[in-house]
């Protein structure tokens, strides 16, 4: 067989399908190039075949039915483009590493046994501390162990009224608010007959009652100060006021011009 035969029977193989693989989301696009390629592959044949001179040992080339095929071929294409996903499946990761795991537990064992063993034999550790700090909500209270000469106190009324002092106990008689000496906590409120009497507490040795109230503004526990009335007196009867220090009434003080305390030391 001739050359030209050779290169005719080449040239008429017929081109059937076209393969285009194309990624999901690029269907236009990928479309478009299949497209090109099948006019690319029909246009170079179609050069081909014009390059070979008419009638020179060209073969008839017949079809699957037996019939002759036309002189232009046109490669044909079958849709059967393949679609690959973007990104591809990634193995799906357990969520806990075995040895990992482990690892951790045995640590919190560790942990565990190691609280255990210092609370039995050192109670008094830094790591025992620091846990006892986290669980304790008590307040530290604080004592005041002052002594009352070293408190400086006001006037226990709050208008123009003559205070007199009489072998350690002050009286007075009008109408208007009481007020504690000094800042502290009121330690009980009792009632006779209408007429109330506060004990208050100053520091741990220097403590006030007040006799004669009309009205009483405060409770036992609560805190009172200098400054806020602890009750009122309607000016019916006398209001006294004793100063005691650890239990034992306080007579060395007197009154200024201001009704302010003032300590005979």
């Amino acid at each position: 067989m001739s050359e030209s035969i050779d290169y005719a029977e080449m040239l008429e193989i017929p081109v059937n399908t076209l393969n285009v693989v194309k990624k999901k989301g690029r269907k236009k696009k990928d479309d478009d190039l299949k497209n090109r390629v099948v006019q690319e592959v029909n246009e170079r044949m179609q050069e081909e075949a014009q390059s070979v001179p008419a009638g020179e040992g060209q073969a008839p080339v017949f079809g699957e039915g037996g019939e002759p095929l036309s002189d232009e071929r046109v490669a044909g294409s079958e849709d059967v483009t393949d679609y690959v996903s973007d990104a591809a499946e990634k193995p799906k990761k357990k969520f806990f590493d075995s040895r990992v795991l482990i690892a951790e537990f045995a640590a919190v064992c560790a942990l565990v046994a190691l609280i255990l063993l210092t609370n039995i034999f050192m109670p008094n550790s830094a790591i025992n501390t620091f846990f006892a700090g986290l669980t304790d909500t008590e307040e530290t209270v604080y004592e005041d162990d002052r002594v009352y000469s070293e408190l400086t106190l006001g006037s226990v009324v709050s208008d123009d009224i003559e205070c007199t002092v009489t072998d350690g106990v002050l009286t007075f008689t009008g109408e208007c608010s009481v007020y504690a000496p000094y800042g502290g906590t009121v330690q009980s409120v009792s009632e006779t007959d209408g007429v109330y009497t506060v004990e208050i507490e100053h520091t741990t040795s220097f403590t006030s009652v007040i006799t004669g109230l009309s009205s009483a503004y405060w409770a036992a526990g609560d805190t009172v100060y200098s400054t806020i009335p602890v009750g009122y007196s309607d000016g019916a009867g006398e209001v006294s006021v004793r100063l005691y220090d650890a239990g034992s009434l306080i007579s060395s003080y007197s009154v200024n011009e201001e009704n302010d305390i003032v300590w005979n030391v």
